[in-house]
């Protein structure tokens, strides 16, 4: 049996690109920004509730924790939000990846 210690590790800062169709016609260029590629457990159910209760606000809260610069820091500062359609592709982007929140043997 292998001790659960051996499945910890630290959270990665990941670049995650959106590149739809759409993005890029309306856009111009893909539009990429950074996250951790784990998140607080909190964080993370916080994050799917807001999805499936249509909690608007707390889901603009909690993207502005995980939508991160190239530094590390938030990228939205607190009055700021996302135009629809970049902040439904990053939402995609974002479940993407803590989908794949898993650590590998």
């Amino acid at each position: 049996m292998k001790d659960i210690k051996e499945y910890a590790k630290k959270p990665q800062l990941v670049e995650v690109t959106i590149d739809d169709e759409d993005i890029i016609a309306a856009y111009g260029e893909a539009i990429t920004f950074y996250m951790m590629d784990f998140v607080k457990i909190t964080t993370y159910f916080d994050f799917f509730r807001s999805q499936s209760e249509n909690d608007g606000d707390r889901l603009n809260d909690i993207l502005r924790k995980i939508i991160l610069n190239a530094q590390g820091e938030p990228a939205l500062k607190d009055d700021e939000i996302l135009p629809i359609d970049i902040c439904i592709a990053a939402l995609t982007r974002i479940n993407q990846t803590l989908g794949k929140s898993k650590t590998k043997p």
